[in-house]
């Protein structure tokens, strides 16, 4: 089950939000997994014009998803909740600097949209 546990403004228009999605795998062991998402609008600032965004756009749809997993295994029951908050305090401490950063909006769009041309070459 996706369970959201936190929720960070990063500007006006995005917020992180992180997901508890931990199972069981075996007996007392778990998996502790963070799914940690946050949607970035594609805005006519980050472009060269409306044209581009159009272009953007006609690719993305009206956003970029930023989406990233942390895991750890073999975690026994009672120690769940300490293994859930070290990987999401460890996350924040190393990634919320950069994704608060006001340049990571439009460097990240314009990863997608690369990353996105790159696989579309692929198979023509």
């Amino acid at each position: 089950m996706k369970t959201c546990v936190r929720k960070i403004p990063l500007s006006p228009t995005i917020t992180l939000q992180i997901f508890d999605t931990t199972r069981r795998y075996y007996e007392d062991y778990h998996l502790v997994r963070i799914e940690i998402e946050c949607e970035v609008p594609l805005l006519e600032e980050y472009f060269n014009g409306p044209e581009q965004l159009a272009a953007a756009r006609r690719i993305l749809s009206d956003c970029a998803v930023y989406r990233r997993t942390i895991e750890k295994m073999g975690v026994p029951y009672a120690e769940i909740e300490p293994a859930r908050e070290q990987l999401i305090e460890s996350f924040v401490a190393t990634a919320l600097p950069y994704l608060a950063d006001e340049k990571f909006p439009p460097k990240f769009i314009a990863s997608e949209l690369l990353k996105t041309e790159k696989r579309n070459r692929g198979f023509a």
